[in-house]
């Protein structure tokens, strides 16, 4: 679906897309993700605090009653409970759990006269302290069990002597070992022997509990508990009251927050953005007002009045920059007419008609040339000494574009003029050598393959200058890598020798010849061409015509290129020769 323009916009819509829309949002973003911070860590805290006062006081209480029980009373009735208690099948001790149990009946001998006192001194202190419940129990580690020696209960039907209460083993563990929290460890309180749980149907509770004494490897504990149901009451007002205050805090800080941000900086962008559309709308106009900025007073101190003063001045040079552009482009545009030109003068000053010698029978020959720029430095040449003697050609200027075209033209005339005064390879080479030495400020150089072929015998003279080696057709058909003796450069050092071989070529055989530029051609992986591969493709083609011959070469290079772009020129040549008497 096409995103509607700005003019095409709702006035909601605009609101939306608008920078005081989006720092509107943005701002009730990050409140509403403050806000949650702030509420889950301030009822993180607050709820800590309680939780904490509330495991004092049940701690405080369970040490108050173990400094004032009777001690020796509590463990001698402990000791009874437990003597029934572990005289009784596994079975019966599980129906325990029912405090209307009648099996419950077989520890009334314990509720003799000391029991009698004992409850009485912790329903003191339980009615001192406030407290919900105050007992003494055994606690098994082993069955995670609280068995009740006697609780302060008048009745005696909550927890009666014998019976048992079954909990988790982590409410045993802070209930025996107590667990440090994020606030204990803050104010330094450390582990308090204390849980909280709910239970059916009192509600929350907080439990504490301290050791009288052991009977039989069990710790005898008083514990003590706290009813917390007013407690989550306060939690819960305490959140509502901090979460509309919070609420209230940050809607005027949004409001204080957005009136100074659409004064200092949601208006003063809206001035630039007219004024920008205002100068869009005359820029055509050659008596358009050139003040579109410069009567924009903003004044915000930052850096958005820099910005305005910088367009300011922007505005002023625009036109000199316009009238800068449109030459340059006109420049430019004169340029590149004449790089096509260039290209085509390049091209015909290269042999390109073909068939090159179509009265001579004894050869075919082809060759092209594919520069990287407009203009490249590569070149070839083939031209007739005389009726018998054929001069062939392949070079490779350094460097690119127009320098290296112009040096191309230098070369080729040298070396054409050189090799019709009749000299032998070796002998041109040297020749046109001194002739760039002589003058070669820019220090260009050029690399060459020159052969000279008598047409009436297939002997080939060459002498290579630091080119490619050539490739040529073995006696079985098949191209090979004849690796030549090598030369300096021309135009490296005035005086060199080069070094002449002679090749001869059979009826039928063909000669290639090529610069860098094609077996060095990389595809996105940044492989090269390879000279394995120039000669998998002649020798997959090697009945094939030389015409024939290069276009398959320029197809297996663009297929293995795959699009990536060309960084060298690539140029070919490539000659079959028919022998003495033509095919």
């Amino acid at each position: 679906m096409k995103r509607k323009s700005i003019s095409e916009m709702t006035r909601l819509q605009r609101f939306r897309h608008s920078l005081s829309g989006r720092t509107f949002f943005t701002m009730i973003l990050f409140s509403l993700v403050v806000s949650i911070a702030a509420i889950s860590f301030g009822y993180y805290l607050y709820a800590s605090s309680v939780l904490r006062d509330y495991r004092n006081r049940s701690w405080q209480m369970s040490r108050t009653a173990n400094q004032f029980i009777d001690k020796e009373e509590a463990l001698d009735e402990a000791a009874e409970v437990l003597e029934i208690y572990f005289q009784m099948t596994e079975e019966e001790r599980d129906q325990l759990h029912d405090k209307n149990s009648p099996l419950l009946s077989r520890f009334d001998s314990v509720r003799d006269e000391g029991f009698e006192e004992l409850r009485a001194m912790m329903r003191d202190i339980q009615e001192t302290n406030g407290g919900k419940a105050a007992f003494t129990a055994v606690i098994d580690p082993a069955t995670n069990r609280r068995i009740f020696i006697a609780d302060s209960d008048p009745n005696d039907t909550f927890c009666p002597p014998g019976s048992w209460d079954e909990y988790s083993p982590e409410i045993i563990r802070d209930l025996t070992e107590g667990r440090e929290y994020f606030l204990d460890k803050y104010f330094g309180v450390g582990k308090i022997p204390a849980t909280t749980f709910k239970m059916e149907p009192y509600g929350f509770r907080c439990m504490a509990g301290t050791v009288i004494g052991n009977v039989d490897n069990y710790q005898i504990f008083v514990i003590c508990d706290t009813d917390m149901n007013s407690a989550a009451a306060v939690v819960t007002r305490f959140l509502w009251l901090y979460i509309a205050l919070l609420v209230l805090i940050i809607v005027i800080t949004l409001i204080i927050v957005m009136r100074h941000i659409n004064r200092n900086m949601v208006r003063p962008i809206n001035q630039l953005s007219e004024a920008a559309e205002a100068y869009t709308k005359d820029r055509d106009d050659e008596n358009r007002d050139s003040l579109h900025f410069g009567n924009l007073e903003i004044q915000t101190g930052d850096e958005i009045e820099k910005l305005s003063n910088n367009l300011k001045e922007m505005e002023q040079d625009l036109g000199y920059y316009i009238y800068n552009m449109t030459r340059i482009s006109a420049e430019r545009e004169r340029i590149s007419t004449e790089l096509s030109l260039a290209t085509r003068i390049q091209a015909d000053m290269l042999p390109n008609i073909f068939p090159a010698f179509p009265d001579r029978p004894e050869f075919d020959v082809y060759a092209e040339m594919n520069p990287a720029k407009e203009v490249g430095g590569d070149f070839y040449d083939f031209f007739l000494v005389d009726d018998n003697h054929l001069c062939l050609v392949m070079a490779d200027v350094s460097g690119k574009g127009v320098p290296a075209a112009l040096f191309m033209m230098i070369s080729k005339i040298l070396i054409k003029n050189a090799a019709m005064l009749g000299l032998s390879p070796a002998q041109v080479l040297e020749k046109v050598n001194h002739q760039i030495c002589a003058n070669n400020r820019e220090e260009m150089f050029v690399t060459v393959w020159l052969g000279i072929l008598e047409i009436s015998t297939g002997k080939l003279t060459a002498s290579n200058a630091g080119h490619e080696c050539p490739m040529i057709t073995g006696p079985d058909g098949s191209f090979i890598l004849y690796k030549d003796p090598h030369g300096f450069v021309l135009g490296g050092f005035d005086g060199i020798k080069y070094k002449e071989y002679e090749l001869h070529l059979d009826e039928g055989s063909k000669l290639f010849v090529y610069t860098d530029g094609v077996k060095e051609a990389a595809n996105p992986k940044n492989q090269m061409f390879g000279t394995d591969r120039m000669l998998n493709t002649l020798n997959n083609n090697k009945s094939s015509s030389p015409k024939e011959l290069l276009n398959c070469m320029r197809i297996d290079v663009d297929k293995f290129s795959d699009g990536a772009e060309q960084f060298d020129d690539l140029t070919m040549l490539c000659i079959e020769y028919f022998g003495p008497k033509g095919n």
